[in-house]
């Protein structure tokens, strides 16, 4: 309990003074620093708070209060990894589906938004492998694929709507991966996530503004003929996820990028792109950082020469 509250007493320093480069001990007693006598009090107040406040199983929620500041900012790539760093040590001490999950969707949020090349790949890849940690919270999802020899694609069909964002934060990061790898590269991954959307299809498809839905739009759209690949159902399911949540701007931008680009609609291109641009990224408040990222990918598919 100690040995938890003193780490958790070093983030809580970290987010009241703002500062990581202090030592904690020793603070000699005859320094005239007074900063560093601030810092050495807080450290104090904070760890004495945590173990009378909580024990290790009910303080869960403080690291995400902790890195609450953080995450708000996400759409500052400092503050993103500073928030996915207390998120990881939070796990290291007390592993969670709901940190598992977190840590899922803000890996593959750092690659998609702010990474480029083998990074964003590598970021991509990070997501996936926090997301089937989550899902591993499931007894019998972690049985499947551990013990039978099942895969991910096999295993989750037993998985509720608990689980749906350990689904479509596994599924995104991993399709994200294959695309840029390249679908014939990547088959089988893909055909285990797209198993897992349809899945979530039944369970949730309005999870994440329309995410299921919009997850198969693309598939449809990206992948050839001989995976599935199927432009009317794109339509269809890019339809029913604009329908869902029409104010979510990805759902938009992947629809011009991979679908109306593909049969040559430039009209229909440049609708879907325009109405992203016009609309403020707050509509949708909570994901306002996200939003900003779309509205970038628009301003440079917009900008692009458009391929008849």
């Amino acid at each position: 309990m100690l040995y938890k509250g003193v780490l958790l007493g070093y983030y809580y320093i970290r987010e009241v003074t703002g500062q990581s480069n202090y030592e904690v001990f020793p603070l000699t007693e005859n320094s005239n620093d007074y900063r560093r006598s601030e810092v050495k009090k807080t450290f104090l107040s904070g760890l004495l708070f945590l173990m009378l406040t909580a024990n290790w199983a009910g303080a869960q929620p403080n690291a995400f209060e902790l890195a609450r500041e953080h995450w708000e900012k996400r759409g500052e790539p400092a503050s993103l990894k500073q928030a996915i760093e207390i998120y990881q040590k939070a796990y290291e001490l007390e592993p969670s589906y709901a940190l598992a999950e977190r840590l899922a969707y803000a890996n593959y949020f750092l690659a998609d938004a702010f990474e480029q090349g083998e990074a964003k790949a590598a970021g991509y890849y990070k997501g996936y492998e926090w997301g089937l940690k989550a899902l591993n919270y499931d007894a019998n999802f972690k049985k499947l694929t551990g013990q039978e020899g099942k895969n991910m694609g096999e295993a989750v069909t037993g998985l509720g709507k608990e689980y749906a964002g350990g689904i479509f934060w596994t599924a995104t990061a991993i399709g994200k991966w294959a695309k840029m790898k390249g679908i014939l590269k990547t088959v089988k991954y893909s055909k285990q996530a797209r198993k897992m959307v349809e899945h979530l299809y039944q369970i949730d498809k309005t999870y994440y503004y329309g995410g299921a839905p919009r997850w198969l739009a693309t598939y449809y759209a990206v992948a050839p003929g001989m995976f599935g690949g199927d432009m009317k159902k794109s339509k269809q399911c890019y339809d029913e996820a604009l329908a869902l949540a029409p104010d979510y701007f990805a759902t938009s931008v992947l629809m011009a990028e991979s679908y109306a680009s593909k049969i040559k609609d430039q009209a229909l291109y440049n609708k879907l792109l325009d109405e992203v641009l016009a609309k403020p990224a707050s509509i949708i408040s909570e994901i306002e950082p996200e939003q900003i990222t779309e509205q970038e990918k628009a301003k440079k598919l917009r900008s692009a020469k458009f391929e008849n």
